[in-house]
């Protein structure tokens, strides 16, 4: 639990206008008391608290800011409902639940950052009007949070967010403007920290670098293969498969045990996405062998416990927990990937038995 002492107690000595010195006087303690409690390097003891609190007038509980503790204690509630939404896909409810949390708390910029984040999550049809005015909204939090929130944390994840808020808002110049003024790859937190760490502490932050080095590889990969063709069409589909296969890999590297956890779902799409590709180039083999691969990440992701610890030597430190993750997703892999079957450009291969068998196997899931 945090305690405010340290700013009500600064507080209440410059509405009285005294010195640092004079208040210790006054308490019949040293300046250096005094001075370390206000940075919040410490506490008074339990008998010097009344003291404290009947020279200035306030009970007890003014003085150690009961009142923000349990503010912050119900925003801290709030935060685990939304974490909990958030890992089934509850995207609405949360939404739901942050106006109602600022409604009580206006000018909480976690709430508020997370409503943002949130408005623009939602699984709506980004073309359309509903969406864009989440995405206005959004962007006007984020503006309000950069202008006025002092945790420096959540403004430099606001500085990230931003861009896409101006991106599903039409602000396209201003989501390159934001994005260009992000640090680069090299000056981030993942690059620079490890250099002053040590130990256990060291090595989970490494793992959690090597996860999340290689999921930014994988989508790096993923735009790279251009599956609209609208950024590169001069490569073939046989390429586009190719670098997917690249971004697989990538994630069997660190992978090696088998141990996909949350990654299984990059898997599936991964090979849904070749499976397209493979029958546009006229291998029905190699769509039909992809579809049955992105149903046994399918099945293997929905089938996860909360809690699965990585085993593979890259990532061994690291444990996967479902309250941990976020999704818009309010259906399992398995039908999502169902849904993807409708596809009409599958019919060379629908009346085929192993495509009658994938369908089978997720349908029974």
């Amino acid at each position: 639990m945090t305690l405010y002492i340290a700013e009500n107690l600064k507080k209440q000595r410059k509405l009285r206008e005294l010195t640092q010195e004079q208040l210790a006087a006054i308490l019949n303690v040293s300046f250096q008391s005094v001075s370390k409690w206000e940075r919040g390097d410490g506490y008074p003891d339990i008998e010097t608290l009344p003291t404290i609190a009947n020279y200035f007038g306030i009970s007890v509980d003014e003085l150690i800011g009961m009142n923000k503790i349990k503010d912050t204690s119900v925003v801290d509630r709030i935060m685990e409902s939304v974490s909990e939404n958030a890992a089934k896909g509850l995207i609405e409810d949360n939404i739901a639940l942050l106006e109602e949390a600022l409604k009580r708390f206006p000018n909480d910029y976690k709430l508020l950052s997370e409503y943002a984040n949130y408005l623009t999550f939602v699984n709506w049809d980004r073309d359309g009007e509903p969406f864009r005015r989440n995405a206005l909204k959004a962007v006007e939090i984020a503006e309000r949070v950069l202008s006025e929130c002092p945790d420096f944390d959540l403004r430099q994840e606001m500085q990230s967010s931003i861009c896409y808020y101006y991106q599903y808002a039409g602000m396209t110049d201003k989501a390159r403007e934001a994005a260009s003024k992000l640090p680069y790859i090299w000056s981030s937190r993942e690059a620079i920290l490890s250099h002053f760490l040590k130990g256990e502490e060291l090595i989970r932050f490494l793992q959690n670098c090597v996860i999340s080095q290689a999921e930014l590889l994988y989508n790096t990969l993923l735009a790279l293969s251009d599956m609209g063709c609208e950024n590169n069409p001069e490569l073939t589909w046989e390429q586009r498969i190719k670098i997917q296969q690249k971004a697989i890999s990538v994630l069997e590297t660190v992978f090696e045990d088998g141990d996909y956890n949350f990654c299984a779902c990059d898997f599936m799409c991964a090979y849904q996405r070749i499976a397209t590709m493979a029958l546009r180039v006229n291998n029905p083999e190699l769509a039909l062998e992809s579809l049955e691969k992105a149903a046994d990440f399918a099945v293997y992701f929905d089938a996860l416990p909360e809690v699965k610890p990585y085993t593979s030597l890259l990532v061994n430190k690291l444990e996967y927990r479902l309250k941990d993750i976020r999704t818009n997703r309010k259906t399992t892999l398995c039908k999502e990937l169902l849904g993807y079957m409708d596809w009409e450009g599958y019919s060379p291969i629908r009346q085929e038995p192993r495509f009658a068998a994938v369908e089978e196997r997720l349908k029974t899931m």
